[in-house]
């Protein structure tokens, strides 16, 4: 879900509603590709409060379903290097 942070609830619920489990997994992007990016996994249900504790707000994208658990949490970046090797 692209700049879905202020829409989330009401997704998340008609999501449910509409036959997704509660408990599908969810990861929130903020702030992708910038230094402060971050990443935050929860659920469906949980979406809506995990938001608010983590005090994330747009811009910010949303995944949702299995694929969530192909994704490792973020490590430190990798050193660049410079001299083209």
């Amino acid at each position: 879900v692209l700049m879905g942070v202020d829409t989330a609830p009401a997704i998340a619920a008609a999501l449910i509603t509409h036959g997704r489990a509660a408990d599908t997994p969810v990861a929130v992007v903020a702030d992708g590709s910038t230094a402060t990016q971050r990443t935050v996994r929860t659920t469906l249900a949980g979406l809506p409060a995990a938001l608010v504790d983590a005090g994330i707000r747009p811009p910010a994208v949303w995944v949702v379903g299995e694929v969530v658990s192909l994704s490792t949490p973020r490590a430190a970046a990798p050193a660049v290097c410079r001299d083209g090797a």
